[in-house]
């Protein structure tokens, strides 16, 4: 090979597109003194690379007219990062501290796919005649589709429809607790009617002759004579002495000289009173009526003399003298004592 020239030269290699497809048989070189420039046909676009750092962050300034105008401002070191969009050229442009870092077609280029958005439908009725709406909210990919739909004229009364249970409406609370023989009772602490015991009597239960305790010439100044049970009951309840008779005879010559009184109680014969008949001093066979009576002030809340709920309780008549001391005799014929129970007003 003969050589042409000894001396050092810079070579530039410059690629060249082949917007044909035809190769390239002759590869030109151009020589300037000592630079060399060889033209080199472009081969095909090759695979991306690896990713690189972080982008460079810089602080948004806004939009600039032109880069004459952004040339012209007194831009220092100490502005180093700032961004500016150039309209006249759709550019960001980037100052460094020193110089300008240009990126072309930097706005307005179709971005990557996003996530697809998941929209929770709500639906609600508007006024009369108003005009239907609808608006999203919230952030995607999550996001509310609100429509709002003209409510429509009152039409015309349908069928009626099947009876339903009334366990299932709305304005009534959990009846799952409620006892036999509740009926249901407004409340306005919520609005809803709860299951409450039927307010009417319950019973009627009684004894009657024979099973009263006859005795003659009783010199006891206490003395109990019948006792009877009053079957368990769902709800707590209040024992109620309805009406009854028992017929006593004192042997004494003049009224007054002894008195006779009969006591019905609850559960023992020292429990609570819930009955009474009226003194008498006769001194023949006489009637003493019986009736209700307490020894405490009664109201629909008070507990007073009560029977819980699935218990069974025991009623005691007993007959005291309360004066003087001569005999009795308890005359069982056309006895009678009639009971009945009074729920109680609040229950859970």
């Amino acid at each position: 090979m003969t050589e042409v020239y000894s001396n050092d030269v810079t070579v530039t290699m410059r690629g060249v597109g082949d917007p044909i497809g035809l190769p390239y048989t002759v590869n030109p070189l151009e020589l300037a003194e000592r630079d060399a420039l060889i033209e080199v046909r472009e081969g095909p676009q090759g695979d991306p690379g690896p990713q690189g750092a972080p982008a460079w962050p810089w602080a948004w300034q806004g939009d600039i007219a032109d880069f004459a105008t952004l040339e012209a401002l007194p831009l220092t070191t100490a502005d180093a990062r700032k961004a500016w969009r150039v309209v006249a050229e759709n550019a960001l442009y980037v100052w460094t501290g020193v110089d300008w870092v240009r990126f072309l077609d930097a706005f307005q280029a179709t971005g990557k796919q996003g996530p697809p958005t998941t929209l929770t439908g709500v639906a609600a009725a508007g006024t009369v005649g108003s005009s239907a709406a609808a608006e999203i909210t919230g952030d995607a990919p999550n996001q509310t589709l609100s429509i709002t739909f003209p409510r429509g004229a009152v039409g015309v009364q349908g069928d009626p429809g099947t009876a339903g249970a009334i366990a299932d409406a709305e304005d009534v609370a959990d009846l799952t607790d409620a006892k036999d023989g509740s009926v249901l009772s407004w409340s306005t602490t919520d609005d809803l009617w709860h299951p409450t015991p039927h307010p009417k009597l319950l019973g009627p239960w009684s004894i009657a002759g024979s099973q009263f305790a006859g005795a003659s010439n009783v010199s006891a100044p206490e003395r109990v004579v019948a006792t009877m049970t009053l079957p368990a009951q769902p709800v707590a309840y209040r024992p109620i002495v309805i009406a009854g008779h028992l017929s006593v005879k004192v042997h004494i010559a003049s009224a007054d000289d002894t008195r006779i009184i009969v006591e019905i109680r609850l559960g023992s014969a020292t429990g609570p009173i819930i009955g009474f008949g009226m003194p008498l001093g006769a001194p023949n066979s006489t009637d003493i009526l019986l009736s209700p009576r307490w020894e405490q002030a009664i109201t629909p809340d008070s507990t007073h003399a009560t029977v819980a709920a699935n218990q069974t309780a025991t009623i005691y008549i007993s007959i005291l003298r309360v004066s003087g001391s001569r005999t009795y005799t308890v005359v069982t014929q056309g006895a009678q004592l009639i009971m009945m129970a009074q729920p109680l007003k609040d229950q859970t």
